[in-house]
């Protein structure tokens, strides 16, 4: 019996890690983690977002570190690793491809309500009725459910001005903290207030 996909929200400190990741490598594929919970029986929030890879998506060890880290992460601050987010090199590109499904397929082995997230960068701008986030299955496949942000306007907002003042270049995903271990890829340094 497949599950329905729960109603997703996302709060503003996930959403804006997500498309400041996107932003800061544009000509780039880049991809991460989403960490929530369950708020009730089809209720999933996600409350953060880890940022892991803009080169090489076929790297299965660092995958594998990477995912081993965030769960103990997850552990500390009870959360689960709810799901996976993606942006394409060619922005018209909304296809998670092999390696995005593999991971999602994966993330949905632990966790059976996990979703997808792509980055639709063919947008030039955001707002509350497009947040340029599809809602994925982990499949691949669109969900007709909606993404709701949480503090919408707030949000954007702080969005906005963070990439006018080109904080994006603070994003850490895994790939540089692997370069530079003092490089945090929990990214508490952007935080959305």
């Amino acid at each position: 019996a497949r599950l329905a996909m729960p109603a997703v929200s996302i709060m503003p400190d996930a959403y804006c890690v997500c498309l400041m990741h996107a932003c800061k490598h544009a000509a780039k594929a880049v991809n991460g983690l989403l960490l929530g919970k369950v708020e009730a029986e089809d209720k999933l929030t996600i409350v953060r977002a880890m940022p892991l890879f803009h080169s090489s998506f076929a790297l299965a060890p660092m995958l594998e570190a990477a995912l081993m880290l965030a769960d103990e992460f997850c552990k500390t601050e009870k959360l689960q690793i709810v799901g996976y987010y993606q942006a394409n090199e060619l922005s018209t590109d909304m296809d998670l491809g092999p390696f995005g499904r593999k991971i999602a397929e994966k993330i949905k082995g632990q966790f059976a309500r996990a979703v997808a997230l792509m980055v639709d960068g063919t947008k030039t701008s955001v707002s509350e009725s497009d947040l340029c986030l599809q809602l994925l299955g982990t499949d691949g496949k669109p969900s007709n459910q909606p993404l709701t942000l949480r503090d919408a306007s707030k949000a954007i907002a702080f969005l906005e001005q963070s990439l006018n003042r080109g904080a994006q270049q603070q994003v850490v995903d895994f790939d540089a903290h692997l370069d530079d271990p003092s490089k945090d890829w929990l990214n508490s340094g952007v935080v959305c207030a």
